[in-house]
């Protein structure tokens, strides 16, 4: 039997965002053009700009549970799940930093 459990690694969070697919409560969009109303169980890459998804994220984290992750998951298997709040945490970092030295 499987079960799903978190596993951090090192990652290029440009490449990460480059290829992500966030999911809210119907529709999705495209994190490299924020493209909105992707249907992410059948998108295999952005209408709008043409980057293909890898990665996937579910926006409602706050409410995340490993029966949500498993839908996700039986529905996109082949993309690889990251978690929204770490996601949103490292990028929010990035663009204060930006921000100050510009």
């Amino acid at each position: 039997m499987s079960y799903f459990i978190r596993v951090w690694q090192a990652c290029d969070i440009e490449q990460i965002t480059k290829h992500l697919l966030i999911v809210g409560d119907i529709t999705a969009d495209c994190a490299a053009c924020r493209e909105l109303g992707i249907e992410y169980a059948q998108a295999r890459n952005c209408p709008k700009c043409g980057t293909d998804f890898r990665f996937i994220a579910q926006r409602s984290a706050g409410r995340m549970d490993k029966g949500a992750v498993k839908r996700l998951k039986d529905r996109r298997p082949d993309l690889t799940f990251i978690d929204y709040d770490d996601y949103k945490a490292i990028t929010g970092k990035q663009q204060a930093r930006d921000f100050f030295n510009t």
